[in-house]
């Protein structure tokens, strides 16, 4: 009989550990749960090469001893192939950056709506979700407001990208097809911007960046390198003409002073929709 899979869940918080198991209580899963360094060996040590997903907080131990970069660079130590989900409240850029630097498979943060915690689960231990995949809903306001304070004392401007990735047609539903092309997008896109960048993936629709020191001038730069990168990929895989991308973006302090502002900037902004297609112009762009 086909073993059923295992998700290790790691926090001190009983409480945390106990929402996470209602919400997988209608899957098949196994769950184990542990509170330290010695409990999530011993998890390990008895179901080798059988963990599906590891879902942590940042902060373990209350001793601190042992927290959520321990972990990972534990289970990558020993296994590659072993998803590492963090669900935290924090969230700075430099520790948000720094755990995906690391390897986590996911960075969720708290408060978080359970139906989509649930599919990020569940697309990472492989098991088929009847519900309809839910984008990013969780609020970005702690983090702006942290954002906000910093360049308002050091005086300099910071810009927020969104971007859609979606059918062109309507008519068309979304498939694995398009799953496939999203996460595809979404690592092109990435890897244009540098590591002091946050770049990340809000659901296979829509990704969010955040760019210090950057006006609402050096908006179109970055405009201009992603159109670049999208012509160049289009040329490697045609089926990318099925696809439309919006770019929307707003700037602190023009667009808003408060994280209401500028979200509702960035939401109620259209700017350009990116066919897929050769634009001769776009060519030669400057460079950021």
């Amino acid at each position: 009989m086909e073993s059923l899979p295992v998700v290790v869940l790691v926090d001190s918080n009983s409480v945390v550990k106990e929402r996470i198991r209602k919400i997988l209580a209608d899957q098949d899963v196994t769950i184990y749960e542990a509170s330290s360094r010695r409990d999530l060996l011993g998890i390990m040590e008895q179901n080798k090469n059988q963990i599906n997903l590891i879902v942590t907080d940042i902060e373990i131990d209350t001793d601190r001893s042992f927290d959520g970069i321990s972990l990972i660079q534990l289970v990558k130590n020993r296994s590659d192939t072993i998803p590492v989900v963090v669900v935290t409240s924090e969230s700075r850029k430099d520790i948000i950056t720094r755990y995906l630097r690391e390897g986590t498979a996911d960075y969720i943060l708290k408060p978080f709506e359970d139906n989509y915690l649930k599919e990020k689960l569940l697309k990472h231990i492989n098991v088929e979700s009847l519900t309809e995949f839910t984008v990013l809903k969780f609020s970005l306001k702690n983090y702006l407001e942290h954002e906000i304070y910093k360049a308002k004392k050091g005086n300099y401007s910071f810009t927020l990208l969104k971007i859609s990735f979606q059918l062109n047609s309507q008519a068309v539903e979304a498939s694995n097809e398009f799953y496939k092309h999203a996460k595809a997008v979404y690592r092109e896109i990435k890897s244009l911007f540098w590591d002091s960048d946050l770049y990340i993936q809000h659901g296979y629709h829509s990704h969010l960046g955040f760019f210090p020191f950057c006006n609402q001038e050096n908006s179109k730069i970055i405009s201009d390198k992603i159109i670049r990168k999208y012509e160049e990929f289009k040329l490697s895989d045609p089926e990318m003409q099925k696809y439309v991308i919006n770019q929307t973006y707003s700037t602190y302090p023009i667009d808003g002073e408060t994280p209401a502002d500028l979200l509702e900037a960035l939401e109620a902004r259209n700017t350009k929709t990116i066919k897929l297609k050769f634009t001769p112009a776009c060519v030669e762009p400057a460079d950021c």
